[in-house]
């Protein structure tokens, strides 16, 4: 249950926004709860695709449809600050500007009258072209964006400072 309540806290949902109030009670499930005691990179993957962090940090609404569209930053900005790098940790606004197109492409659906939200991924939506994340060049998608930042020197020692933190 601390650690539930640590990772919990680490890949923080303000339930008051939107459909979070509905979707948390799953992420604390399939996503916190589940991996709370398991490996960090398969913890953030299920993260990164958890329907309550999709709507949370409107990774919905991030898509690329034209060279003119640009992506919404908000989670490839939590992605590096909050739950992998820390804050300032290596990386700059152009990193989260093209990691942000990484993570466009997702897209849900509301099943009226059955109360479910389908989360998944739309090619159409995905920003396919090259990006530079950390000085790394590829067509990166959502998975090679979580990879990129687990893979980061920074990655390692903040997440155990701040375990250090809160149990020491």
């Amino acid at each position: 249950e601390v650690m539930v309540q640590f990772w919990s806290d680490h890949f923080n949902i303000d339930p008051s926004k939107g459909d979070c109030q509905w979707l948390k009670v799953a992420d604390d499930r399939e996503v916190i709860r589940k991996h709370a005691l398991g490996k960090f990179p398969e913890m953030l993957r299920a993260s990164a695709l958890s329907p309550a962090m999709l709507w949370y940090l409107d990774g919905r609404v991030n898509r690329r449809a034209s060279m003119a569209e640009q992506p919404n930053e908000n989670y490839a900005r939590e992605l590096m600050e909050l739950f992998t790098l820390g804050e300032g940790n290596g990386y700059t606004e152009d990193d989260v500007r093209q990691q942000a197109r990484a993570l466009t492409g997702f897209r849900y659906d509301w099943k009226e009258g059955r109360g479910m939200v389908n989360f998944r991924f739309d090619q159409r939506r995905h920003d396919r072209g090259l990006k530079t994340v950390f000085g790394k060049r590829g067509r990166f998608t959502w998975r090679e964006a979580c990879n990129l930042c687990l893979d980061h020197p920074a990655h390692p020692r903040f997440v155990v400072e701040k375990l250090w933190s809160y149990f020491i």
